[in-house]
């Protein structure tokens, strides 16, 4: 906000400094004078804001890849000593979740330069939303999505989960429309999926199947396509978005499949289910 405010009044005080300074009052000389002092004031100030962003975005990626790597380690080490269950499983989310909001308080930094430019705050606000929904924080998460900048189909589609946990199905259809209108091909079949999977939970599965008759066409997915098959022939009960994997296991609407933890046989030896060999 303050950048198009000093702009404007350095490109009205060109304007008129050379409007009224020279004899003959050149209106051409002086709009480029103007022009050319808007221009010099917006674009330096631009330009450090973009800076201070990347190197605070990045601060903020490089905590989470960090807590990430070092979570990844710890789930390996406990798996390695036979440690699962609903306990195990509750632990690491908790302990996800602390390192997410640690990476998110690093966003705060970003506070000073909001003013500069009117677009950080709705930056910072997705990445914040993103984040939040990542760690299962609907409630905290859904007014910064609201007002999200949506650039890609994935944020488009946290809206959609969101409108559809409160009941909200008039606005998901709109949102959906909307967005297949604006990501075209490929780039709509995690829309598609969405929609039919909620269409199909919602059992209205004659409303699914033309949905995903134009997704398969369109975005020439063969998920799509056997999702489709499905229900034209009564196979509801196989219908599956798993083979999205991380891409729709991050949506939160079904659980990933646990992985199988196998124990490690002493010296190299192999277990079966009758014991080591």
């Amino acid at each position: 906000m303050l950048t198009i405010i000093l702009a404007f009044l350095a490109a009205t005080l060109a304007w008129c400094g050379v409007y009224y300074g020279f004899e003959g009052q050149h209106w051409g000389w002086a709009t480029l004078a103007g022009f050319a002092a808007f221009i010099a004031v917006t674009v330096p100030i631009t330009l450090l804001v973009r800076k201070r962003m990347e190197l605070i975005f990045n601060a903020v990626q490089a905590q989470i890849i960090a807590s990430q790597e070092q979570l990844r380690r710890k789930v390996m080490a406990l798996q390695n000593k036979m440690q699962s269950g609903p306990k195990f499983q509750a632990q690491i989310e908790k302990e996800q979740a602390d390192s997410i909001r640690e990476a998110i308080a690093i966003l705060d930094d970003l506070k000073p330069v909001q003013k500069w430019n009117l677009l950080v705050l709705r930056q910072c606000n997705t990445f914040k939303g993103q984040m939040l929904f990542q760690i299962k924080d609907f409630e905290s998460a859904a007014p910064l999505l609201d007002k999200a900048l949506v650039l890609e189909p994935l944020t488009l589609a946290m809206q959609m989960v969101l409108m559809y946990k409160k009941g909200d199905l008039k606005k998901l259809e709109k949102a959906f429309y909307k967005g297949t209108g604006r990501f075209k091909d490929e780039k709509g079949t995690l829309l598609y999926a969405l929609y039919s999977w909620i269409l199909v939970a919602e059992d209205r599965i004659s409303e699914a199947v033309p949905i995903l008759d134009e997704g398969r066409k369109k975005c020439e997915s063969e998920i799509l396509e056997k999702n489709w098959d499905h229900l034209v022939n009564g196979r509801t009960k196989r219908f599956s978005n798993a083979a999205f994997g991380e891409q729709w296991f991050a949506l939160h609407l079904e659980n990933p499949p646990q992985q199988k933890i196998r124990a490690q046989a002493p010296f190299g030896g192999r277990v079966s289910r009758g014991g080591f060999r």
